[in-house]
């Protein structure tokens, strides 16, 4: 009898995870960065899911030198995004800086793209359609943006 209920509830468990999936449901998400015509090479890009929703989990890619990224969950590294509303939040970092500088000596090199403050600030947004898309694009023209000074 109790060999029973355990292959039972084993079965149980085995149907339960194919029919509701392992994890978040995720679709494929992603896009091209450009910034005045030229594709952004070494782009962060993150999505964090919009405030007031705490089931929708953040995810993150980066570009390569096609400007072209994927996103992943920031959690669990499973490729792709949950459906929904986010803000997207663009940055730079530059490959060839040191990883370890000494403290007050910094080596790097300037970011070779006008990124507008727009790009940093939250005033991005996307919605990801429940079958995914491959038009997560964000193309800037600087003659049409506002730009801060760093620290201001």
């Amino acid at each position: 009898m109790l060999r029973k209920n355990c292959v039972f509830f084993l079965f149980c468990t085995i149907l339960s995870s194919l029919l509701t999936g392992c994890g978040p449901k995720t679709v494929a998400v992603s896009g091209k960065i450009v910034f005045d015509g030229t594709p952004g090479e070494n782009i962060s890009v993150l999505f964090q899911g919009k405030a007031g929703d705490s089931k929708q989990q953040a995810a993150f890619g980066k570009t390569g030198s096609d400007g072209r990224y994927s996103l992943k969950l920031v959690v669990d590294n499973k490729s792709g995004a949950m459906p929904g509303d986010y803000v997207v939040y663009l940055s730079w970092k530059d490959p060839d800086a040191d990883p370890n500088p000494i403290e007050g000596v910094t080596k790097a090199n300037p970011c070779p793209y006008k990124i507008p403050s727009r790009a940093g600030s939250g005033e991005l947004e996307f919605t990801v359609p429940v079958g995914g898309t491959d038009k997560a694009d964000f193309e800037f023209d600087s003659s049409k943006e506002k730009f801060t000074k760093p620290g201001v």
